[in-house]
């Protein structure tokens, strides 16, 4: 993580947030009614036991058109044209998306859940990107982690997209959920279509 003076630790501020009102066309039960706007932070500090354990990212791009923007990029710079035909709000075909991201074993975690499957039962959690119910699910069959220990609060935000994660965390923290020694499997899923995952060991506060 580079220098820093003696006696110092080293933090980093990560923050997650989207405003995804903006991208959203509210005439489309199919997009407007599921996400939400939403911000969350972590700091991370240097510890000489546990943290990351691993992390995971990927593309797909064949997945592309199933969750994009038609317009607004360098491919198709915005127009009146491109205003007109709503070509700035957010397509998805959700059918394919849930295919996409319930089909390989690589979204549910990858590398991290397989090592959380080789551990103890009782330190599994599960925070996943809140995108729908229906993928944290199967996604928590699949990894063998019952309910109780899975963060679910789509039903209060909606999917706040970078946000989702960092909120699940602070809620879990809030409500005395994360001790440590848990082992917990971030996993999240996007546009491009794209995933990621991270495994930590929650210290808790220790160094």
């Amino acid at each position: 993580m580079g220098w820093s003076p003696p006696g110092w630790r080293a933090h980093a501020l990560v923050v997650g947030g989207d405003v995804l009102s903006r991208i959203l066309d509210w005439s489309d039960r199919g997009t407007a009614v599921l996400f939400g706007d939403g911000a969350g932070a972590v700091v991370l500090e240097r510890v000489s036991e546990g943290g990351f354990l691993g992390f995971e990212l990927g593309a797909d791009g064949s997945g592309g058109p199933q969750l994009y923007l038609p317009a607004g990029g360098s491919r198709a710079p915005a127009t009146a044209e491109t205003v007109a035909e709503h070509k700035h709000y957010v397509q998805m075909n959700g059918r394919e998306v849930f295919k996409f991201a319930t089909a390989n074993p690589r979204h549910l975690g990858g590398e991290g859940a397989r090592r959380m499957r080789q551990d103890d039962r009782r330190r599994r959690r599960l925070h996943p990107h809140q995108a729908n119910v229906r993928i944290i699910d199967h996604a928590a069959e699949k990894l063998g982690i019952p309910k109780e220990k899975i963060v679910v609060n789509v039903e209060r935000y909606g999917n706040t997209s970078s946000g989702s994660i960092p909120l699940a965390l602070a809620d879990a923290q809030a409500e005395g959920r994360l001790q440590e020694g848990a082992l917990v499997l971030m996993t999240g899923m996007g546009a491009g279509l794209t995933w990621g995952s991270g495994l930590i060991e929650w210290t808790n506060g220790r160094k």
